[in-house]
């Protein structure tokens, strides 16, 4: 095998002799006050017995399954914010089929809706130089991103297998947290201008 052969299925699908691996620029951000989380969950032990009585509501005898979640939503004069936090397992996220049906569905009936997604391997979003990769709806939407489908198990979902999504790293464009802070304040300075 050379190493012009294709290693993942984004080389198979996409592949491009000429191109090259991307990589964050290489300057280096330093932190200050302003850095600091906005906001803080007060008192972790309630927020997660909170989570844990919701899981409660769905019990085994009941013919209805569990649910999805949104990880933040974002409403500001009108216009709409969604993030999905997934951690890379094999290079890849999965996004499941109840899930990324549920963002479509959102992103087509609220206005100036965005929806990111957003990859990572396992960091806190403290340190501003850490890498982030990230696609949106519309990559989705227009096919940007491959929608590789399969009976998925992936750590995020426990054991059970879900009929899902693979999206690989090699699809999603890579920034640092620093470059996706100022992504997120420029989709809301957009929503200033009520059009």
């Amino acid at each position: 095998m050379t190493n012009d052969s294709p290693s993942g299925l984004a080389d198979i699908l996409f592949s491009d002799k000429n191109s090259t691996k991307r990589e964050i620029k290489k300057v280096h951000y330093e932190m200050d006050d302003m850095d600091g989380p906005k906001h803080k969950i007060t008192n972790p032990m309630l927020f997660a017995k909170g989570r844990e009585v919701l899981g409660n509501i769905i019990s085994k005898r009941m013919k209805t399954s569990g649910g999805t979640d949104i990880d933040w939503l974002v409403e500001h004069n009108g216009g709409f914010m969604i993030f999905e936090l997934k951690t890379f397992h094999d290079d890849r996220i999965v996004v499941s089929r109840a899930q990324m049906s549920a963002y479509e569905r959102l992103y087509e009936n609220l206005p100036r809706c965005h929806v990111l997604f957003m990859g990572h391997d396992d960091i806190d979003f403290k340190d501003l130089n850490d890498p982030v990769w990230l696609f949106e709806m519309r990559d989705w939407k227009s096919g940007k991103i491959p929608h590789v489908e399969d009976n998925l198990v992936d750590p995020a979902y426990g054991d059970s297998k879900i009929i899902g999504y693979k999206v690989e790293r090699d699809f999603m464009e890579l920034v640092n947290v620093k470059t996706l802070r100022d992504k997120i304040d420029q989709i809301w300075e957009s929503f200033e201008n009520k059009h």
